[in-house]
């Protein structure tokens, strides 16, 4: 049986990594880099989570 509450999370999920990978999308149209990893264990029971360990942007002056 499908739980709606856990219908519910998917979609808000769903929704705010749509968001994430549009501004991201934008910061690499400025030469933006984003260095991101999932941090956490491979089991179920334990807590996951994006991180960000590195932005920086690329600039380039004169072009040879």
């Amino acid at each position: 049986m499908i739980d709606p509450k856990v219908t519910k999370l998917v979609k808000e999920l769903e929704q705010q990594i749509k968001q994430v990978n549009e501004t991201w999308a934008k910061l690499q149209k400025n030469n933006v880099f984003v260095r991101a990893e999932f941090k956490g264990t491979h089991s179920h029971d334990e807590p996951k989570s994006i991180v960000v360990t590195k932005i920086t942007q690329n600039v380039e002056y004169l072009k040879g």
